[in-house]
């Protein structure tokens, strides 16, 4: 039996996001799988983070 922790799971998640479907020998993969697999590998690695606030700026034009 394997330990599970975080390497592991971020190691299978990225097994499945990368999986080219159909290839000979490989995992099953639907599509679905791999977009939530990527989703999951985005937020862990914290790529939309950044997104979100960078070169924001709210200027008041009333002043």
């Amino acid at each position: 039996m394997c330990e599970i922790d975080a390497d592991h799971v971020l190691d299978e998640l990225a097994e499945i996001a990368f999986a080219v479907p159909g290839e000979e020998g490989g995992l099953p993969v639907k599509v679905a799988d791999k977009l939530r697999a990527l989703e999951m590998l985005y937020k862990h690695l914290g790529l939309g983070d950044g997104a979100k606030t960078e070169g924001v700026v709210i200027v008041d034009s009333e002043s």
